[in-house]
C-alpha cells in the first residue's frame, strides 16, 4: 500500500466550503474517503475514471452515496512522488456531467501549475 500526498484547487477548496455549509455528514464522509485515498486503501473507495475523447488529464471521480450522490474529482499527478490533486467535488444531480464541466477541470488543472 502506497501513501499518497494530496493537494487541492482553489476550486476544491470552495467545493469544501460549500459543503460544509449545506451537509456536514456528507463533508464528514468525504473526508473520510479522502483519507483513504491518502493512506492508498482504494479498496475501500468507488473510483472510476472519466472516460472521454478529449481530455488532456486523465481525471478519475470518487463515487459518494450519503444519502446524496456526490463526486470527487482527482488527478495523479505524479506516479513517480505519488501525489493527487483533488480538482473538485460536485453533489450529482443529472445522469451526466457535461463534457465542458470536464474541460473545466482540465483548465483547473492547468491553472494550478502555472500558479505554482
Amino acid at each position: 500500500m502506497e501513501n499518497f500526498s494530496i493537494e487541492l484547487t482553489n476550486r476544491a477548496e470552495k467545493a469544501l466550503k460549500k459543503l460544509n455549509s449545506k451537509d456536514k455528514a456528507l463533508l464528514a464522509e468525504v473526508y473520510m474517503k479522502l483519507a483513504l485515498l491518502e493512506k492508498g486503501t482504494l479498496e475501500g473507495l468507488d473510483i472510476r475514471p472519466i472516460v472521454r475523447k478529449d481530455g488532456l488529464y486523465a481525471i478519475q471521480e470518487i463515487r459518494i452515496r450519503n444519502p446524496r450522490s456526490y463526486r470527487v474529482f482527482y488527478w495523479r499527478i505524479s506516479k513517480s512522488d505519488n501525489k493527487i490533486l483533488i480538482v473538485d467535488g460536485q453533489e450529482k444531480k443529472k445522469r451526466r456531467f457535461p463534457s465542458k464541466y470536464f474541460k473545466m477541470l482540465d483548465h483547473c488543472i492547468k491553472e494550478y501549475y502555472q500558479g505554482k
